[in-house]
């Protein structure tokens, strides 16, 4: 009876250890909770040369069972964070002006709003920060270390706009300024595009120093014409208003929606012709074409 006790007391102790480290095991059980660790390396190649690195990167892991915030500097190992699949945001909000972000809590809401005010019945915005955004999946393994490694483009696309004073008249130009519709200013994460909405863009030109009858202007936007195909179509139309040099002002409007239709790259130059003569002002697109900034992928 002595030997059999003495038997039984090893494997007695042996399953209540087995049953104590359960949740140790391999074959997880459903009813613990596992954690592991993520190495956060955010992917800044897609920055074109003279793009200042950000200062400050937000990086958002969102899942349905839990939410971890965090703003680093650098790569950043991040331990104790709950195993599951992930849905990963990352931008560099940090000291951005006129820039709201809200819904950063769910990868279906996040989404960035230009600031924006009403004039004169049209509503207007303002021109993009430089923004950096990044969407990505990640899982995260029990008791293991995985990389993460979001890759932050450019939200905003450029549009450099020349206007050409041309014409046999004696009246010297003295500024050129324009307001733009059909721009978007709000940002989608879940989409990496800028979501329909609609407003206009007011801009100052500056003078070529080489050629006095051209005039300048660069738009940074999260995007023009989102949804071009959609029922309810956003217009692109451009005011320009020219102002001479003996004080009178000329004004026409020209569409530039077919412009662009399909501007999908980070940058268009648009060349803009202006005629004046006794008859007035007339205005015309003279050309455009779209810079190797790359496209942008939708």
């Amino acid at each position: 009876m002595k030997t059999i006790f003495k038997t039984m007391i090893p494997l007695i102790c042996f399953t209540c250890c087995t049953l104590m480290a359960s949740c140790n095991l391999i074959d997880f059980s459903e009813d613990c909770t596992y954690y592991g660790d993520v190495e956060i390396k955010p992917d800044l190649s897609a920055l074109t040369v003279g793009e200042e690195k950000p200062a400050l990167t937000d990086i958002y892991l969102l899942s349905p069972q839990h939410n971890y915030m965090y703003g680093i500097t650098s790569d950043t190992l991040v331990t104790g964070i709950r195993a599951a699949s992930y849905r990963v945001l990352a931008c560099n909000a940090y000291g951005l002006q006129n820039i709201d972000f809200s819904g950063m809590d769910c990868p279906e809401t996040a989404q960035a709003e230009l600031s924006a005010f009403e004039k004169d019945g049209r509503l207007y915005t303002v021109q993009a920060p430089v923004l950096y955004a990044a969407n990505a999946d990640l899982t995260v393994i029990p008791f293991e270390r995985v990389v993460c490694e979001p890759a932050l483009k450019p939200a905003t696309r450029r549009i450099d706009i020349d206007f050409v004073v041309v014409g046999n008249t004696d009246m010297g130009v003295s500024a050129v300024s324009g307001e733009l519709s059909g721009i978007a200013y709000k940002y989608s994460f879940k989409r990496s595009d800028a979501l329909e909405s609609d407003a206009w863009l007011a801009f100052d030109t500056q003078r070529n120093v080489e050629k006095d009858n051209v005039f300048s202007s660069t738009l940074n936007v999260f995007g023009v014409n989102p949804d071009k195909q959609g029922t309810g179509r956003i217009d692109n139309l451009l005011d320009i208003a020219v102002q001479t040099s003996d004080g009178n002002r000329y004004r026409e409007s020209i569409a530039l929606t077919d412009v662009f239709s399909g501007f999908t790259t980070r940058i268009i130059h648009i060349t803009i012709q202006i005629r004046l003569g006794l008859m007035g002002m007339e205005a015309e697109v003279a050309g455009w074409d779209v810079s190797d900034g790359g496209v942008i992928e939708l």
